[in-house]
């Protein structure tokens, strides 16, 4: 379908010729290119057809006519073809259709991705071929980005070998000819190389690609390769980039590791044990610095030696060393070879085997044996490293020698740099074979292979012969070589004839034949190099022929390498300078950039052809330049005196030598011939910047190193300088990430920092030249890219440093179980783990997770939060209880995973399985309903099953101890006494007791089913006890129940606690009883009698189990709860029964690790006790001090019992009663912040700080608990200060958790307590107001101090954030005293002493708004007074914030504490260890504890180590305010009032004024009629004049106007106005002009002025002509300035008619409606107007202004009456003032449009008609208004020729034709005429009744004199300061009103007109706004 559309876009675009032709395809008409910056870019897939762009953010696009199409083909007529028509389309859709031959087209598209690309297609049809017939190919340009792949073809692995070739690969997308790839790694060989994009190789083959993905990408991209090798182990970074656009860079990191390299090997024959042993010595020696000599000598002459060679050996006899002459000695091996390396010493040894012992030898240092044993092991290894010994042997003992194997021994020897692997093969008893492999450690040597090895051979010819000789010399040099090796080298010299075809001379020579001197046959300075270092040779040539010959050089080293050379000799030239050029990286730089700090040299290449000899004398000389352009001064040469080589072509220049700047260096040569006076000249020079030298970055180590995760290392970069100066300092920087490609962008990427403080590039401490790293503190086994930057100025200079960290140690799991620890997990039951890392340290931040899977392995979405009380990232793990039971799978595995942040990480798995509970059945109660006491009910259960046998049932009563004492890590607390517990699942008929009340009677009951194991489904049932309805009874059932009681509790076997459980609850029953008589009237027993009763038969019970602990404490909580019906006897044998049970709970708790039935029943004991302690500190006189010191040791002991159920970091568990509150928690050493944390949430917290040098020396993860006791009233109640106590009491505990779970109280150095006040707080507000100068806000109060009087400490609170100044006075009177002390009180710091801070020194409490008045500085007032007492003053002030008295803004707290701490019960309240501290307020107290830390163990319930801390108060003073002597009385302000009769004065004035305007203008508004028309004239023209509004625009010169019409002109009217005014700025004349004949229409008219007035300039904006006759109306649009000009007293300017179908120039018409809406609509410009048309008078306007000017004052005043109690600084109320004015001159805007309308468009009745009869004008004066006739003429002359011209004849035809032909005026027609003027409304303006005048003067009149009276009635009531911002807002809403509102409105109204084009219809004329009639003189007296 796309493709059917495309056909007929062609088809419509571009028509084809009729004639059918075969279908065919010819190319495209068009070429396209992507030309750029950088080039054509291609891709593989290019052809003719195809192009590649490469995209930017704009693609430009060129495309010109292929060749053999377009412009060379003409048409028929001979022009050039007509373009083709292409659709152009971007990834299918359509882009646009163009037809043209050539241009361009600009596109701007996305990036596409890398790999993707935009499709760019151009198809063409053309006249010459048109579908469908003929086709032409489509033309693709794909605009693609720059895609790069870089890649290790060989070896695969990263890891390679020391000089191992590795093959690097990369391909890429686009090529073209401008791009290089930069290749670079340092330490590589090569470590830099430039290749062009265009050298690509062919495609790989697809095996040697890492990856598939990789190949298939290649295969469609260029492929480059390159083959690197690497000196030096370590980590290399190999980097290709493109040197040109796109900057595109990839790098590979490579690990090199050392290597051996093989240099040769030997294998020998067959030899026998005993009878061939075997001999060896070899030896090592250095020829040259890069030549080894290495020679191997059997000594025994053994023979049949196999031996081959690495490539780059090179076998050799050696000359200076003679072959061994015994026949016992065999030259086995005899080798050389070049290497790179330091400088290596002769070495030497031996090699004996004899009998299966083999003897290594090394110098001279002792032998090494090694036994074989070729009879007792089959094969062994043997490594030795010389002075080290074996230190590895591996051996195969076998009891019987194998025959049939071979038996291998090797033995790996090393020494220095050779190494040695020696194979002794025993193929039986007798025979073996030893094979010897040589290496060299490349650690030292860098072995250069031959293929990088040229042979250095330099040959020179002597040139031609003289005339006395016909002979020439041959000079060849090489090297100088050892004596060793001076015998390899042969030359083999070969002359030819002339044309080559035979030899004419042939010569061998050797070594021997050099010659010494040979210097002295060639020019010594044609010399490339040291000529002392080389070895010269000579060949006589004979020239007997003129000709020259060619000679043939072949040198042969050895019998591998040869080079041969050809030379021509005998040649004969004239003498020449071929080259003299300063050498220079570019042959087109005029300029070299050198550096001042560094040496430069500058070369001269000077060649000179000559076949004689020459002498050459080279000069340089040096000029300072300003430029290249300009020539330096040749007379001032630099001084070259430090320079090395003025006089040779070499130059050296050292440094500092020039200063900055531009040099012209100028060599010249001078080459002088030898016996001749022949000089050859040659010359060069070149310009040398010299410029500041880079900043040398220099960090230690290199550029990569490897550091150690353990270890301290720094970044050294302080050998960085600045080689220009040493002066002044360089700023380091310094900057790390993980990726190095960040680098490029400079932008932070977090997932590539370093280190968790890192917060963008730089490093957490950038600055300095050495930065520090501790151990351990950056992650192991990663790269970390550093890189320093320096900066001096304005230079920079960075340099990189690779630091690869090695791993730290894995990490060790201590993995442990804590709780619920079997074989099964019990699901009711918590579960406790801890997983820490026993080898982290806290400052490694190890991150633990635990996760939770299914037996199968899959993760399982758990709730952390709510189903644990630790999380899951925690070393412990606590799981709550019941959270197994209904279990979805039989197993589960707990996963912990732990990782460091520096990069370590274990894992550790537990999989345990679920006991599950027994399978749920159904229980009920019989009966549902009963009463108490009377009815026994029955539980009964069935259908519950379970595999693990016996089910025990468990049948609880609930109590009320979980609704009144919660423990918030209990997941459900069951308390209640035991109704039954047996392996039937029925109970007994029993009593219930009483059910709730408030519930209807409900009593709930838990029936819980146990399996073996203690797995239990529990089932609430719900049975409704009422009262008993015999009430008689209950006594008896009392003594009933506790005597069954009795004779079940008596038993103690083990067998019988279902007797104890039934005795237990019996005493229970008996107990509810009593609680239920107290509240009945009408059964009254001794209730103290009773409960004690009931006590001892608590007693009585034996306690060995948790059931029976459950069962006691249940009593007891049940008897206590009417605590006040029992004596204190009962309740100390309650304590005492309680401390029994403590202990065994205790003892139960550690041997059957279950919590959360331990934590149940310590909520039971803590009710216990919260109702024991109730009663005694119900009547304090009854306080026993022994029984709360019993009751707070069993406090103790509950709270030991709970934190073994804790693990460390889980969440603080609390335990709340009705009197007090515990907080429990867990911490670890290392978690223990020894700072204070923020507090702001705090009222009772407990920060205890250990210290790092306390006594205990505790590890990180030693375990602290800490228990917080919180207590609303004070427990101690017989202590002193109790009554003085505002605060709540706190306990504290903090003890040590030992390993065996035993808690050891210790004290911490410092504790911060905070406590939350419970009063002592003096509070008030404080009345704050203007002072008496109103400049300031001010309030005070004072207070009275005795000599006894402690520091007060008074806190303002306020919602203000102001600075107060506080002042304190002694006394009342404040007018003639000075403070004794002045504060700064901040709102976001501590207060400030001004002036004296030693008054505040001994202040503990300090923060902002905190004012402390010191002990020392009321003890100092109270004694300078004299007096017991003594008042004080305190004083606030601020900045002027407050217009009015104030008692709501600031209030004043007072408070003075003092800490109480209590170290044991039987103490007393001490105040020495504890101090205020400085975070206290008047919401909570800060006390600091300090102490020496003690530790002791703690005997169970003996004395509790719980200490107590309170807050007491010291007596405060009472206040009074000072607010009525400090507070101005804000007077009447009559500045309002001043205001309005300002304003009414200025309004009478200017009424005066504008009544006089008006009338005047009423009695010129009229039309003027000339004198000097005739009335015999046929013509008469109303003329309109508008003057300008420009300043000076009017005139009062003599003003002449001539008309100018179709059939001819009028003469020169004098505008004849006396006495009425006329030509005034802004005014608009109108004049009546007869002329003798009918003029037609008018064409312009001419203005010419007399120099008769004071004003010789005059601005004409416009005017209009109307034919009285024919009404028709022509306008002129002038807008011109006229003057008189001296030099030409008559120049007339013409103005000719515009056409009204010509639009009018848009400022022209800007500026005239603009002008006429500022005189119009502009209320206050416009009373002051030269001129105001219309019917809305001066004195409406300025009435309407008065109105709106008084209304505007009022509602600003409204606005601040609204606002009269804020509150804010100066200037925040100055800004308000400015933006209230704003906001009310806007409201007002409605009241004076309406005004104005009333006024403007109201319908009034039109002026009646006014007839205007000039007096007689004397003709004396009006023969001087009067142009002469010559005048006149001249004139008349000049325009005499524009009258009639083409153009306006065209204009007149056309402005006659728009308009009707009116009449003639009659021919008898007198002077005197009437003129009626008649004001005509618009067409446009609205028309409004005639009573909206009165109603717009009594709205006016209304608006006056209400605003008035409220502005003067608000007025008065405010103070100055208010006054002068109403005001303020005042003249903002004037200003904005008179200057912003009018004139803003009229400007945009005349710029939105200005929109569309307008013409001089839409101006304002006069003729559309009046009717005139102009009547005979007869008519008008006939109507007289």
């Amino acid at each position: 379908m796309a493709a059917l559309l495309l056909l007929l876009q062609l088809l419509a675009c571009c028509r084809r010729s009729s004639a059918a032709s075969p279908v065919r395809l010819q190319p495209s008409p068009l070429r396209v290119s992507c030309p750029a910056p950088h080039g054509q870019v291609f891709q593989r897939q290019d052809n003719e057809y195809r192009v590649s762009c490469l995209w930017n953010s704009t693609v430009t696009l060129h495309y010109q006519p292929a060749p053999g199409a377009g412009l060379e083909v003409e048409g028929e007529e001979g022009q050039p073809a007509s373009p083709p028509c292409c659709l152009w389309y971007l990834n299918s859709a359509s882009l646009r259709n163009i037809s043209r031959w050539s241009g361009q087209v600009v596109l701007q598209i996305e990036a596409p991705s890398p790999g993707s690309s935009s499709l760019l297609t151009v198809q063409c049809s053309s006249a010459s071929c048109a579908a469908p017939e003929c086709f032409h190919h489509n033309v693709s340009v794909e605009i693609a980005v720059q895609d790069m792949r870089l890649f290790v073809l060989w070896p695969q692995t990263r890891v390679i070998q020391v000089w191992q070739p590795v093959e690097l690969g990369w391909c890429a997308r686009l090529k073209s000819a401008g791009w290089q790839y930069r290749f670079s790694s340092r330490g590589g060989v090569p470590s830099t190389l430039l290749l062009p994009s265009s050298e690509h190789q062919d495609t790989t083959s697809p095996a040697v690609y890492p990856t598939v993905e990789l190949q298939e990408t290649c295969a469609t991209y260029y492929s480059y390769h390159l083959t690197v090798r690497y000196r030096h182990p370590g980590l290399h970074v190999a980097l290709v980039s493109i040197e040109q656009m796109p900057h595109i860079s990839l790098n590979l990191s490579l690990r090199v590791e050392p290597d051996l390299v093989h240099v040769l090997s030997i294998s020998s024959k067959l030899l026998s044990v005993s009878q061939q042993p075997l001999s060896l010595s070899w030896w090592l020696q250095p020829l040259t610095l890069s030549t080894l000599a290495y020679r191997l000598v059997d000594t025994q002459a053994v023979g049949g030696w196999l031996c081959s060679y690495s490539s780059f050996t090179l076998p050799s006899n050696f000359c200076a060393v003679s072959t061994p002459q015994s026949l016992d000695e065999i030259v086995v091996a005899s080798v050389y070879f070049h290497v790179d390396g330091k400088r290596f010493e002769e070495l030497m040894g031996q090699l004996h085997l004899l009998n299966g012992t083999l003897s290594l030898t090394a110098g001279k240092g002792t032998p090494i044996h090694v036994n074989l044993c070729p009879g007792k092991t089959n094969s062994s290894t043997y490594i030795f490293r010389y002075n080290q010994g074996t230190f590895y042997t591996s051996k195969d003992n076998n009891s019987t020698f194998s025959t049939d194997c071979p038996n291998t021994h090797t033995v790996f020897y090393q020494y220095k740099e050779l190494s040695y692997l020696l194979t002794i093969e025993f193929l039986a008893l007798q025979w073996y074979k030893f094979k010897m492999y040589l290496y060299m450690n490349q650690k030292r040597a860098l072995i250069r292979s031959l293929a990088e090895r040229d042979l250095d051979v330099h040959v020179f010819s002597s040139g031609h012969p003289s005339f006395l000789q016909n002979f020439s010399y041959l000079v060849w040099f090489i090297p100088a070589q050892h004596p060793m090796l001076q015998c390899e080298w042969t030359f083999y010299l070969q002359l030819f004839g002339t044309k080559k075809d035979h030899v004419v001379q042939s010569s061998m020579y050797t070594y021997s034949d050099h010659v010494k001197n040979v210097t002295r046959f060639v020019r010594r300075s044609a010399l490339p190099f040291d000529a002392e270092k080389y070895t010269g040779f000579v060949a006589k040539v004979n020239c007997a022929s003129s000709a020259p010959t060619s000679a043939l050089l072949s040198v042969r080293v050895n019998s591998r390498t040869a080079k041969t050379i050809e030379a021509p000799v005998c040649e004969q030239r004239e003498c020449r300078i071929l080259r003299c050029w300063i050498q220079r990286p570019d042959r087109r730089s005029i300029i070299l950039y050198k550096k001042r700090a560094l040496d430069f040299f500058l070369f001269v290449s000077l060649n000179v052809d000559c076949h004689i000899g020459f002498s050459i004398k080279p000069s340089w000389q040096v000029y300072p330049a300003k430029d290249t352009k300009t020539e330096p001064d040749w007379s001032k040469p630099v001084n070259t005196s430090r320079m090395f080589g003025v006089k040779m072509i070499h130059l050296t220049v050292p440094a500092n030598t020039l200063d900055y700047g531009l040099y012209l260096f100028y060599f010249t040569a001078e080459v002088s011939l030898i016996r001749t006076s022949t000089v050859l000249n040659a010359r060069d020079m070149i310009y040398v910047q010299v410029e500041r030298a880079d900043l040398l970055v220099n960090i230690s180590g290199g550029s990569v190193r490897t550091v150690g995760f353990s270890e301290r290392w720094t970044l050294d970069g302080s050998g960085s300088s600045d080689p220009d100066s040493e002066e002044g300092s360089l700023i380091f920087t310094w900057y790390c990430t993980k990726d190095s490609a960040d680098y490029r962008t400079m932008k932070f990427k977090l997932k590539n920092k370093c280190h968790p403080l890192q917060k963008d590039l730089r490093w957490i401490t950038p600055s300095g030249p050495i930065q520090t790293i501790p151990p351990e503190s950056l992650p192991g086994s990663t790269l970390y890219y550093f890189r320093l930057e320096i900066q001096k100025g304005r230079r920079k200079a960075y340099a990189d440093q690779v630091v690869e960290i090695d791993p730290g140690p894995p990490l060790i799991l201590d993995v442990k179980c804590i709780e619920n620890c079997g074989r099964s997990l019990i699901p009711t039951e918590r579960f406790a783990l801890s997983g820490k890392c026993s080898n982290c340290k806290p400052s490694n931040k190890p991150l633990y997770y635990w996760s939770l899977f299914s037996d199968s392995s899959k993760e399982i979405n758990f709730d952390w939060d709510s189903k644990t009380s630790t999380g899951r990232f925690g070393a412990y793990l606590s799981i709550h209880a019941l959270t197994f039971t209904k279990p979805a799978y039989e197993s589960y595995i707990l996963h912990l995973s732990v990782t460091t942040w520096d990069g370590r990480s274990a894992s550790f798995k537990k999989p345990f399985a679920i006991n599950t509970p027994p399978r749920a059945g159904r229980c009920h109660i019989r009966p549902h309903y009963g009463f108490a006491f009377q009815t026994k009910f029955v539980v009964k259960c069935r259908g519950f099953s379970d595999s693990h046998l016996p089910l025990t049932y468990k049948v609880i009563v609930a109590s009320n101890v979980p609704q009144t004492t919660t423990v918030t890590s209990v997941v459900e607390n069951t308390f209640g006494t035991i109704l039954y517990f047996g392996t039937e699942p029925k109970t007994p008929p029993s009593f219930l007791p009483l059910g709730v009340p408030s519930r209807w009677y409900r009593l709930i009951l838990y029936v819980q089913v146990r399996d073996a194991f203690g797995s239990f489904t529990q089932v609430s049932l719900r049975a409704y006890v009422r009262s008993p309805h015999r009430t008689q009874s209950l006594p008896s059932v009392f003594h009933e129940l506790l005597a069954s009681a009795s004779s079940l509790s008596t038993s103690t076997s083990a067998e019988q606690t279902g007797d104890r459980l039934r005795a237990g609850y019996l005493v229970y029953l008996a107990a509810s009883l009593l609680n239920y008589i107290k509240n009945t009237p009408i059964v009254q027993l001794p209730q103290a009698q009773l409960r004690e009763t009931v006590v001892k038969a608590a007693l009585n019970i034996s306690v060995n189990s948790i059931m029976e602990v459950n069962q006691v404490v249940a009593v007891i909580s049940e008897v206590t709860e009417a605590v006040e019906k029992m004596h204190a006897m009962s309740q100390d044998l309650a304590i005492g029964k309680l401390t029994e049970v403590t202990g065994i709970l205790k003892r139960q708790r550690s041997q059957t690790h279950w919590s959360e039935g331990a934590e149940i029943q310590s909520s039971g004991i803590l009710r216990c006790l919260s109702n024991v302690l109730r009663a005694d500190l119900l009547h304090f006189k009854n306080v026993s001090e022994n029984g709360i010191q019993h009751v707070f040791s069993i406090m103790d002991g509950v709270t030991d019992v709970v934190f073994w159920g804790k693990v460390p970091e889980e969440v603080e568990t609390l335990i709340e009663t009705g009197h007090w509150n515990i907080t429990l928690k867990k911490k670890e050493a290392w978690n223990i912040t020894n700072y204070l944390p923020p507090t702001d949430a705090c009222h009772n917290c407990f920060y205890p700080m250990l210290g790092k040098g306390d006594g205990s020396g505790a590890a990180p993860d030693t375990v602290f608990s800490t228990a917080i006791f919180e207590f609303d009233e004070s427990p101690f109640p017989w202590l002193d200060y109790t009554s003085d106590i505002i605060s709540m009491v706190m306990g504290f505990k903090i003890a040590e958790t030992k390993t065996n779970e035993d808690l050891v109280p210790i004290m911490p150095e410092r504790a911060d307590i905070f406590l939350a006040r419970k009063g002592g707080v003096a509070t008030f507000n404080l009345v704050m107001g203007p002072d008496k100068t109103e400049t300031y806000t001010t309030g005070g109060f004072n207070f009275e101090i005795n000599q006894t009087t402690t520091s007060i400490y008074f806190q303002i609170m306020t919602k203000l954030k102001v600075t107060f100044k506080v002042l304190i006075f002694v006394g009342t009177n404040l007018t003639d005293t000075q403070p004794v002390a002045s504060f700064a009180a901040f709102h976001n710091m501590p207060t400030v002493a001004s002036g004296n801070e030693t008054i505040i020194a001994d202040c503990s409490v300090t923060g902002p708004y905190i004012v402390c008045l010191s002990k020392s500085l009321m003890t100092t007032i109270a004694e300078k007074s004299g007096v017991e007492t003594q008042n004080i003053s305190v004083v606030l002030e601020t900045h002027y914030i407050l217009r009015y008295p104030n008692q709501k803004v600031v209030s004043i707290y007072i408070f003075n504490d003092q800490c109480l701490f209590l170290n044991e019960i039987g103490g007393q309240w001490s105040k020495d260890p504890c101090v205020i501290g400085p975070l206290t307020n008047w919401e909570k107290v800060h006390c600091i504890c300090v102490s020496a830390r003690s530790r002791r163990s703690v005997p169970a319930l003996l004395a509790p180590s719980i200490r107590f801390l309170a807050a007491k108060v010291i007596v405060l003073p009472n206040t009074v305010d000072l607010g009525r002597n400090l507070v101005a009385d804000i007077p009447k302000n009559p500045l309002t009032l001043i205001t309005v009769l300002f304003i009414f004065i200025i309004f009478l004035l200017l009424c005066f004024w504008a009544i006089r305007r008006d009338r005047i203008e009423r009695e010129i508004k009229y039309i003027i009629v000339l004198p000097d028309n005739e009335a015999s004239d046929e013509g008469s023209f109303l003329v309109t004049l508008y003057t300008g509004s420009r300043w000076n625009a009017g005139t009062k010169i003599e003003v002449f106007l001539q008309l100018i019409g179709q059939y001819g002109r009028s003469k020169f009217h004098c505008l004849w106005h006396q006495p009425s005014p006329a030509f005034q700025r802004g005014s608009v004349d109108c004049f009546l002009i007869t002329t003798t004949k009918n003029l037609g229409d008018i064409r312009s008219f001419k203005i010419m002025l007399n120099n008769n007035g004071v004003s010789p300039t005059w601005f004409l904006s416009r005017a209009e002509v109307e034919d009285m006759s024919t009404r028709k109306v022509w306008f002129f649009l002038c807008r011109k300035w006229l003057f008189f000009d001296k030099n030409n007293p008559s120049r007339a300017w013409k103005f000719s008619v515009t056409d009204p179908q010509t639009p009018l120039p848009k400022f022209d018409y800007f500026l005239i409606n603009f002008n006429r809406r500022l005189t119009e609509y502009h209320l206050w410009l416009s009373i002051f107007a030269p001129v105001i048309a219309g019917a809305f008078t001066r004195f409406q306007r300025l009435s309407t202004f008065l109105a709106v000017l008084l209304f505007t004052l009022l509602v600003n005043i409204m606005f601040f009456n609204a606002d009269k109690n804020d509150e804010a600084p100066i200037y925040l109320r100055y800004m308000r003032s400015i933006a209230v004015g704003i906001e009310c001159a806007l409201l007002t805007l409605p009241v004076e449009m309406l005004i104005i309308a009333l006024f403007k468009y109201s319908q009034q009745d039109p002026p009646p008609v006014v007839t205007k009869m000039y007096p007689k004008v004397d003709s004396g004066y009006w023969n001087n208004c009067i142009i002469s006739e010559k005048e006149a003429n001249v004139i008349d002359t000049e325009e005499e020729t524009t009258v009639d011209s083409p153009e306006m004849g065209k204009r007149s035809q056309k402005s006659s034709s728009n308009v009707l032909e009116g009449g003639i005026f009659s021919k008898a027609r007198r002077l005197s005429t009437t003129i009626r003027q008649l004001r005509k409304i618009p067409d446009t303006e609205p028309l409004l009744c005639w009573w909206c005048v009165p109603l717009a003067w009594s709205l006016v009149l209304s608006i006056t004199v209400l605003s008035s009276f409220f502005i003067v009635l608000y007025g008065l009531s405010y103070g100055y300061q208010t006054s002068r911002e109403w005001l303020i807002a005042s003249g903002t809403s004037f200003l904005q009103n008179v200057f912003f509102n009018s004139i803003l409105k009229s400007l945009l109204f005349s710029a939105m007109s200005t929109v569309r084009p307008r013409y001089t219809e839409d101006l304002r004329w006069v003729t559309q706004e009046k009717h005139v009639e102009i009547n005979s003189a007869e008519e008008t007296q006939r109507g007289s």
